[in-house]
C-alpha cells in the first residue's frame, strides 16, 4: 500500500516504467549527459497538443525552467536553465531539490535524460539520497545509477520527515519491516534510511555516461 502512495506523490509519468521507490528515468533512449546539476523552483510552460475528441492525453510536452543551485559536472552560463521533457502534470510541491542529468541540444537548450528528486540535506548540509530498500534491478539497468550502487552507500543522518516519500500517511497501515530492510520504522510510521548516496558521488559514478566521456575534462 505504501508503494502505491509513494507513486501517487511523484506526480510525473515517465516514458520508461521503473520502481516507484526510485528516482525516475525520463527518456526511454537515455544515452549520455552533458551537465549534472542541482535545481529547484520549477516553472512550467506547457506546449499545445493536437488530439481527437475521444483521445486521452497521457503526457504533454513541456518546457520547465529551473533555478540552478549547484552545477556538479559540466558547465552552464546562467543561473537558471530551461529543460524540455513531457509530463502528466506538475511535480509534487513537496519536492524541493532535483538532481538533473541533462543533454545539450543543437539549439542550446537541454533535454532531460534522468532526474532524482528523492534528495534531502543531511546534518552536515550535504544533499544525499536516502535508500531504505534495495533498488529495482530495472532502474540500475536503464539509468545512470551503477549496478554496484551499494558500494556508494554511506551512513547518513538527516531529519526523517524531510524524506517525504518515506512518510506513511495517517490513514495507511505502515509497511512491513521486510519491505524497507535498509531502514527502520518508528512509532509515527516514518521510515528512516540508515544509509544513502551523496548527490556528488552519484554523479561521479556516472562519469562514463557523459557525452564524449573520453575527452571530457
Amino acid at each position: 500500500m505504501s508503494e502505491i502512495w509513494t507513486y501517487s506523490l511523484a506526480l510525473a509519468l515517465t516514458v520508461t516504467s521503473i520502481s516507484p521507490a526510485s528516482a525516475e528515468t525520463v527518456e526511454a533512449h537515455t544515452s549520455c549527459f552533458d551537465v549534472a546539476l542541482i535545481a529547484t523552483s520549477p516553472r512550467y510552460r506547457w506546449q499545445p497538443v493536437e488530439s481527437a475528441p475521444d483521445e486521452i492525453i497521457i503526457r504533454s510536452p513541456v518546457s520547465i525552467r529551473f533555478a540552478v543551485k549547484q552545477v556538479i559536472t559540466g558547465s552552464i552560463k546562467s543561473s537558471d536553465i530551461e529543460v524540455r521533457t513531457s509530463l502528466h502534470t506538475r511535480f509534487n510541491p513537496a519536492i524541493k531539490q532535483f538532481l538533473l542529468f541533462l543533454k545539450e541540444e543543437q539549439d542550446g537548450k537541454y533535454s532531460l535524460q534522468e532526474m532524482n528528486y528523492q534528495l534531502v540535506y543531511d546534518r552536515r548540509g550535504k544533499l544525499v539520497w536516502p535508500i531504505a530498500s534495495p533498488l529495482d534491478i530495472s532502474y540500475t539497468e536503464d539509468g545512470f545509477t551503477p549496478s554496484n550502487y551499494e558500494t556508494l552507500m554511506r551512513p547518513i543522518h538527516y531529519r526523517a520527515k524531510d524524506a517525504w516519500w518515506l512518510v506513511t500517511p495517517p490513514d495507511v497501515d505502515p509497511p512491513s519491516a521486510d519491505e524497507y530492510s535498509w531502514g527502520r520504522i518508528d512509532k509515527d510510521k516514518i521510515i528512516t534510511a540508515s544509509r544513502g548516496i551523496s548527490a556528488v558521488d552519484l554523479v561521479a559514478a556516472a562519469a562514463g555516461k557523459r557525452c564524449n566521456a573520453k575527452v571530457a575534462r
